[in-house]
């Protein structure tokens, strides 16, 4: 199946270079709400061409398994493998289908399951829960956490808002779950050009429970130490007002993996605006 990701790799390989907003707030921001993945198995949904499913090996995680539907991000993941030989293992496989949870070596095998702007990408609300009802399914019968970089239900729909950083986002001014929006981003010479959709915080949060997820906290974003003696505050002020992305912290206890179509479960977890 193709899929809108397929030219875009080499965009995606060299944007932490060319955005400075990828390494400086969101790889800083993301990789901190991870946390110590020493000795752990994780699972990197969406992984594109790899950036951050190898950033967590070398972290020192275990085992680190990067999950994509782009035949051809994973074959260019999985050609760098073949030279850098980190010990990283690359699927092709549609994180939206739940049935992807239970693929052979990913059922019940990770301690932590990553996904960054994936979830995004959901084009109906049974793909929102496919996304989180893989995750879940991926995790230990002992649980786990699901840690997941979101556009911000909140975002600016200034279509100059994020230029400043290398990118507009532009959507339709509507309250309906799942509003399609556009993402173009300049990557040096490379011209990136996404649709996504927008997701409410009560709508992730209801997929999560649906997926069996029972506690979730939501994370604004930081600028790294580095990111602020480079650039200056100022550079960063319009981003942290209002950040295009935020972040999940998804934790799901031990027990049985529920139907993803099962009723989310009730929570009292504070909102992005919290």
């Amino acid at each position: 199946m193709e899929s809108q990701f397929d030219t875009a790799v080499s965009a995606y390989e060299h944007s932490m270079e060319e955005m400075p907003f990828r390494e400086h707030v969101e790889a800083w921001s993301f990789l901190k709400a991870v946390g110590d993945v020493t000795g752990r198995s994780v699972l990197d949904l969406g992984c594109g061409s790899g950036l951050y499913t190898r950033r967590l090996r070398q972290e020192g995680a275990a085992r680190v398994v990067g999950m994509d539907e782009s035949a051809a991000m994973v074959e260019h993941s999985r050609r760098r493998e073949e030279r850098e030989g980190l010990g990283v293992e690359y699927l092709a496989a549609d994180a939206a289908d739940p049935a992807a949870g239970d693929l052979p070596g990913i059922a019940g095998s990770f301690d932590v399951v990553t996904a960054v702007y994936v979830l995004p990408y959901a084009s109906s609300r049974e793909a929102l829960e496919g996304f989180c009802a893989t995750a879940r399914r991926a995790l230990r019968a002992t649980g786990g956490r699901f840690v997941a970089a979101v556009l911000n239900p909140e975002f600016s729909t200034d279509p100059q808002w994020y230029r400043g950083y290398g990118m507009l986002l532009s959507s339709q001014e509507s309250p309906a779950e799942g509003t399609p929006g556009h993402l173009r981003a300049w990557v040096g010479s490379d011209v990136l050009d996404l649709d996504f959709f927008r997701w409410s915080a009560a709508a992730h949060e209801q997929a999560l429970g649906a997926a069996g997820f029972d506690r979730f906290s939501w994370i604004r974003p930081s600028v790294s130490e580095e990111g602020r003696a480079r650039y200056g505050e100022a550079f960063w002020a319009n981003y942290l007002n209002c950040p295009h992305a935020l972040i999940i912290d998804a934790h799901a206890g031990p027990g049985a993996v529920p139907d993803r179509r099962a009723r989310p479960a009730e929570h009292n977890s504070a909102g992005p605006g919290e």
